[in-house]
């Protein structure tokens, strides 16, 4: 595993594209999210996205970068090199006992935004989740317009 720290608001760290790797992914974002109020959700779906990547790929290895913005605002991206699909979460799995076909719901359904981005070098899935966020759904109001940061994220063919 290599780690980069460029400041305090952005980690970075490239895992081995094995299973085992997950629980080394988890384990760091849980140190670098410490004190987090969503480090269980992110490292959940963190999980979610990095078993996706080295079960659908054949990464050698995975770039995991988190940004915790000036808000708390919590932005995981996991990179791999690509596979034949793309990460979907619009369909439930035939068999409600099943082991797969869950972790895409699981992050459209707990991170605020969610997406992907799939070009010729590979794939990054990417979610955000708000610090303040709650279980009934309550969000607090839209930081002032000063603060606020327009992202854009685009699938190419």
């Amino acid at each position: 595993m290599r780690i980069y720290s460029d400041d305090r608001r952005r980690e970075s760290a490239v895992f081995p594209g094995e299973v085992a790797s997950a629980g080394e992914a988890r384990r760091w974002l849980r140190k670098v999210l410490a004190d987090h109020p969503r480090r269980d959700d992110a490292v959940l779906l963190l999980s979610e996205i990095f078993t996706n990547a080295v079960t659908y790929t054949d990464s050698p290895q995975i770039p995991v970068t988190v940004l915790v913005g000036w808000d708390r605002t919590v932005e995981v991206k996991v990179t791999d090199q690509g596979g034949s699909t793309v990460p979907c979460g619009c369909r439930a799995p035939a068999d409600p006992l099943a082991e797969r076909g869950r972790g895409i719901r699981l992050v459209r359904d707990l991170a605020r935004r969610w997406g992907f981005l799939r070009d010729a070098t590979g794939c990054t899935v990417w979610f955000t989740l708000d610090p303040h966020d709650t279980p009934d759904g309550h969000r607090p109001p839209a930081a002032p317009a000063a603060h606020r940061a327009t992202y854009q994220e685009a699938r190419h063919a």
